[in-house]
């Protein structure tokens, strides 16, 4: 039986690399026309590099410079020959990885004790870990919706508030099933 956090593993790669492991390691944009609205991505958290503070201290321990990684940041440089530095340190980009599922699954169970929010299994505990790797965090308006639900919250609940309460669910409802349909394959192979 695997852990809580290696199905959120599991589900965050299906997610983010379409259960590609080998792209953990190369530079990917993530809105797929060099916007520089969220830098270059990478890992298997696929980090935002503009949105993500720990991203830049990871590429900064793998030996990438300031400059090199402003380049990274604003999508100015060519990520190919760099990508050498997260695959030769990609023990670095692991730990970073292993502490960002940390992170979203800390998140979620921090913030339903906190907001006595019950959850009625596995699967929505980790779509609102999966949320947070997202999103960056749950707020008001996401505990107030939760709570509203008068239930126990399951997995679809978090796909319904994404859809109905969030431009990103607006404008890529697809997507969001998308990422439903995998958190939910994960849980039932487990």
């Amino acid at each position: 039986m695997k852990t809580l956090n290696e199905l959120f593993r599991l589900v965050i790669l299906a997610n983010e690399l379409d259960n590609n492991l080998d792209a953990a390691l190369r530079f990917s944009d993530p809105d797929g026309v060099l916007s520089g609205k969220s830098g270059w991505s990478f890992g298997v958290c696929q980090f935002d590099t503009r949105n993500n503070s720990e991203a830049l201290k990871c590429l900064a321990d793998c030996g990438l410079t300031q400059d090199e990684i402003h380049g990274i940041v604003d999508q100015t440089i060519d990520v190919k020959p760099l990508a050498f530095n997260l695959i030769s340190h990609k023990d670095i980009v692991a730990k970073y990885d292993e502490a960002q599922l940390s992170h979203c699954l800390d998140s979620a169970v921090n913030f339903n004790n906190a907001h006595c929010i019950p959850v009625t299994d596995t699967a929505a505990l980790l779509a609102q870990a999966d949320y947070v790797n997202q999103y960056g965090s749950m707020g008001d308006s996401f505990a107030a919706y939760l709570k509203g639900i008068n239930r126990p919250v399951e997995a679809h609940d978090i796909l319904t508030f994404k859809l109905e309460h969030t431009k990103y669910g607006k404008d890529h409802p697809k997507d969001c099933r998308r990422r439903y349909d995998n958190l939910i394959e994960v849980v039932k192979n487990a």
